[in-house]
């Protein structure tokens, strides 16, 4: 009998292989991404996937206690992916849609670039991007281009390392560039537009996103996805804080949307609906080195991080570095100590605490350069 259970992972990758078949699909995600910039790509994935219409989500408890609004009984929560205690697990946000007010409820601030905060916004751009112009939405544009070229430059090997299987195949080195900048520079142009009010839907065809198409398989679109987002958060946030200096605050009260989901069954928890989602990873907590090689590609090495997160190959990278990493700790310092044999324990106790510590040093240096910082 086949389950209800749809596996989150499984629910990522089929959203994936929609988003680049037609240009409205992606300019779709990109309208919720948009919202959701704060986030990173494998929730904003994860949420347009189940909620495309989300405006601003929280846990349960912030709704309650930071925000002072009670959920709804039967509202859907949305499934992420929290990676917080070690190991991966899902938890649970709700739109402010599914959210009441009480007494003192406070709403989400949601910005808004009104015309008297053009002229700010644009000093911040020329100031902070060195790119200056009569109109922001070029600024913006041109903004794109440049963060565009610069992520390809620090992460170009990445991309190259997940064009198998997708319509990039087809193209040469210089090829795939082109190909990666011109799907990533409209794209963050798009959800910059989208987010600052420009309502850009109108100003863009099939023809402006053409290269997106060749993104064709779930790793691609990740590799994609994690770096529009990650340029467009960037330039997003900078915006933010200048809108909400004090000289020139300006609040929009967010707004309710439907709750649309794509094909996810829910089961009732209590008084509320949780999406029938399972996450089958390992439970084992993620040691030292786990960790280490975890942050290492969450902040320098992005596009591999959200493939590998994405389609299921993250964690047991990990614990596999983790098992490797103390396999070679171990080797090593045997090695070490033939070589340079320990005083006696007993009577140079702490000699001998000072020379195991220099081994170990000298150990676990080779492991960080060999396995964690590669």
């Amino acid at each position: 009998m086949p389950s209800k259970t749809e596996e989150y992972l499984a629910l990522a990758q089929r959203t994936a292989n929609g988003l680049t078949r037609y240009w409205e699909s992606w300019m779709d995600y990109l309208t919720t991404a948009s919202r959701l910039y704060k986030y990173p790509f494998a929730d904003q994935l994860m949420i347009y996937a189940q909620r495309p219409d989300a405006t601003a989500c929280a846990e349960f408890d912030i709704w309650r206690n930071r925000m002072n609004r009670y959920v709804r009984r039967g509202s859907k929560g949305i499934a992420l992916l929290d990676e917080s205690s070690g190991f991966p697990r899902l938890h649970y946000v709700f739109d402010v849609s599914d959210t009441g007010v009480r007494r003192n409820s406070r709403d989400p601030e949601v910005w808004q670039l009104g015309p008297d905060l053009v002229q700010p916004v644009s000093e911040m751009l020329a100031a902070t991007y060195g790119i200056s112009g009569e109109r922001v939405s070029q600024q913006l544009a041109d903004v794109a281009g440049k963060l565009v070229a610069d992520y390809w430059d620090n992460n170009s090997g990445d991309i190259l390392a997940i064009v198998d299987g997708s319509l990039l195949m087809d193209y040469d080195e210089a090829g795939v560039e082109m190909q990666f900048k011109s799907a990533a520079a409209i794209s963050v142009t798009y959800t910059l537009l989208e987010r600052c009010g420009y309502e850009p839907t109108g100003w863009f065809d099939k023809d402006d996103f053409q290269a997106i198409y060749n993104f064709s398989t779930p790793d691609s679109v990740y590799a994609l996805g994690a770096a529009v987002s990650d340029m467009s958060r960037e330039v997003l946030r900078n915006i933010e804080r200048t809108v909400k200096k004090p000289f020139a605050a300006a609040m929009q009260k967010g707004a309710n949307m439907n709750t649309n989901s794509r094909n996810v069954t829910y089961s009732t928890v209590g008084d509320y609906q949780l999406p029938n989602l399972t996450l089958n990873q390992p439970r084992k907590p993620l040691g030292k080195y786990g960790r280490l090689r975890r942050t290492y590609l969450m902040n320098h090495r992005p596009v591999l991080y959200h493939t590998m997160l994405l389609n299921g190959s993250l964690y047991p990278h990990l614990m596999e570095v983790e098992q490797t990493a103390e396999s070679q700790m171990q080797q090593t310092m045997e090695q070490l100590l033939k070589q340079n044999p320990a005083p006696d324990k007993e009577s140079r106790q702490m000699a001998w605490v000072q020379h195991m510590n220099s081994l170990k040093a000298q150990a676990e240096e080779l492991v960080l350069t060999e396995l964690i910082y590669s």
